[in-house]
């Protein structure tokens, strides 16, 4: 068998006829592919708001442990120095 003799996509593809689509299948189409279209919408916002809150919950901890021994720290240095005039 040489080369000539095996079909190629192109050969396949150039031998199918070549169908019209009706106006209701055309819109039959954009509708399942507006509604597929919605559903990886919704996956999609879904997966980055829980990738954003996870993102904000891990830099409101740093910043927690960051900041607040120190809030504390000043706050009770003030009642304590507060406490000590009086």
């Amino acid at each position: 068998m040489s080369d000539d003799e095996i079909p190629v996509l192109r050969d396949a593809v150039a031998r199918k006829p070549q169908g019209t689509l009706s106006a209701e299948q055309v819109d039959e189409i954009c509708d399942s592919l507006s509604a597929e279209t919605w559903v990886l919408i919704d996956k999609l916002l879904a997966e980055a708001l829980r990738e954003t809150e996870e993102a904000l919950r891990f830099k409101i901890n740093d910043r927690l442990n960051d900041e607040l021994p120190a809030l504390i720290e000043k706050a009770l240095r003030e009642k304590l120095a507060t406490d000590t005039d009086n």
